[in-house]
């Protein structure tokens, strides 16, 4: 009798084992249903309480679904990088090491498996460049790498390997030289054209494929992020503004892109356009950073309103970032308006914001000079950016540059007259002749028009098939040290010479 009961009672924690067993498997899953398709399609568009509604949804359904906490963090990352929100990133940076415990416990025969934990990777470390958390950062790039080119070994068709691979390559094949240590500590092989290429398949492929079609709003903000960062490339920047059409009108993060890369193309008219009908809904987080654009926009105008914009953005944003340039667009919209109050500016350009980005470098540097922007190059420089090119030669041509007292504006003045030479289509010898004044005059300043200048001659060679004279251009750009926007100019010079190697 005492047999047959310890035989019952095994047989009862055996099945109840099995049960549980059994239910891990049916519930410890990734699971890219309707509910979590939804979530990430309003999160991707900036609609996070929306997207949190499917997500708690599936919550009771499957608690353990694996793509819960993939798309909680996507919250996260587009909370602390677009809203630029340290106190938040301080708040919950702990959550990266809770999701990636679960998500280690999941199913590791899906393919979802690495690669939600190489998204999360990439994600904080990327929330982490915003706050020049380098090292830690690196690793989490490892770890992303790592774990996403283990999950194409065993998961080769599954596409979306290629768009955290694409944004990597990318970033590794533009690293300057003083950052190598970041390519070595991670060991991780990349370029700029392969990782354009793997995004570029993507989004093409999202068009007709039913699982990638939720991902062309994300394809298409990193494709237009990473070309405008990497490239000069204006057909591609125009072929994507074609691709996002008028989807920008229901996405903020197409606005965005759609935006920046108008005002590449020097259409600006067009930009004011796109921002003008941006979606606008209380069930969209707060991209105030729009508004900082569109103040450019107005400004490139000469537009006196544009300082409205830069108010509203000082207000709304909650972030450090662009605080020092906003303020120096209101010294120059003083200056143009002959206000006389443009220092009162410039003491706010010194004491408010952060300098992580380059134009807030930029903008600090000019205040603490103390030297006022010379009116007409100021004019003719916010044309230029606006795509007013032949407004703005018609400034610099009644312009003399032997008359100047100062040799930093005759610096610019030979650089501005380049670039407007340059988008108008002169000929090749007048915009290199033009350049080589700026270059030689400014090769030794803290100014970053020398290096401009040698950046531009560059392109000009590359695109008329000179390699040797374009590889020549972009070295001696790269050989110059100490000037205003020197990551991004370098970062250019490297990848335009890796493309030519390889």
């Amino acid at each position: 009798m005492k047999s047959l009961f310890l035989d019952n009672m095994k047989k009862n924690i055996l099945y109840t084992v099995l049960l549980f067993c059994s239910s891990l498997s049916v519930f410890a899953n990734f699971d890219q249903n309707e509910n979590m398709q939804k979530a990430y399609s309003y999160i991707i568009n900036l609609e996070f309480d929306l997207g949190r509604e499917y997500i708690e949804k599936e919550r009771i359904l499957n608690p353990e679904n694996g793509l819960i906490l993939l798309n909680e963090n996507y919250i996260d990352f587009l909370t602390i990088t677009i809203g630029e929100e340290k106190n938040y990133f301080e708040k919950w940076e702990y959550l990266k090491s809770e999701r990636l415990q679960k998500l280690s416990k999941n199913d590791e025969n899906s393919p979802y498996y690495f690669y939600s934990q190489a998204e999360i990777n990439l994600q904080w470390a990327f929330s982490r460049l915003k706050f020049e958390e380098y090292f830690t950062a690196a690793f989490e790039l490892k770890s992303a790498y790592s774990l996403l080119k283990k999950n194409e070994k065993f998961f080769p068709e599954f596409d979306l390997n290629k768009k955290g691979l694409g944004v990597l390559y990318s970033l590794i094949g533009s690293i300057p030289d003083d950052y190598q240590w970041v390519v070595s500590l991670i060991g991780m092989e990349g370029g700029v054209n392969k990782g354009l290429t793997e995004l570029d398949y993507l989004i093409e492929k999202s068009k007709t494929d039913s699982i990638l079609e939720i991902y062309n709003t994300e394809l298409l903000f990193l494709s237009t992020t990473l070309h405008l960062q990497l490239t000069e490339n204006k057909n591609k920047f125009q072929s994507l503004l074609d691709e996002i059409d008028e989807d920008y009108k229901s996405h903020l993060l197409l606005t965005f892109a759609a935006a920046r890369l108008s005002q590449k193309l020097g259409a600006n008219k067009n930009t004011i356009l796109i921002l003008e009908n941006k979606p606008t809904s209380d069930s969209y987080f707060q991209f105030s950073y729009l508004d900082y654009l569109l103040g450019m926009s107005k400004l490139y105008e000469l537009d006196k309103t544009s300082k409205e914009y830069f108010v509203k953005f000082l207000d709304e944003t909650k972030g450090d970032n662009y605080v020092k340039s906003a303020y120096q667009k209101m010294a120059w919209i003083s200056i143009l308006l002959e206000e006389n109050n443009h220092k009162n500016y410039y003491k706010k350009v010194i004491l408010e914001g952060t300098t992580f980005l380059e134009s807030d470098k930029q903008a600090l540097k000019e205040a603490k000079k103390g030297i006022t922007p010379h009116p007409s190059l100021l004019k003719s420089r916010l044309l230029f950016d606006g795509g007013y090119y032949e407004k703005a030669e018609e400034i610099l041509i009644l312009l003399n540059p032997e008359k100047f007292k100062n040799t930093i504006n005759v610096i610019e003045y030979w650089y501005r007259l380049g670039r407007v030479s340059q988008s108008l289509e002169r000929d090749d010898k007048t915009i290199i002749s033009l350049f080589n004044e700026s270059y030689n005059i400014g090769k030794n300043s803290t100014l970053y028009y020398g290096a401009m200048s040698a950046l531009q001659i560059a392109y000009v060679y590359l695109n008329a098939g000179n390699t040797i004279k374009a590889k020549e251009y972009f070295e001696k750009c790269l050989s110059m040290s100490d000037f205003d926007y020197e990551d991004g100019i370098k970062i250019k010079a490297k990848s335009a010479l890796n493309n030519i190697d390889n």
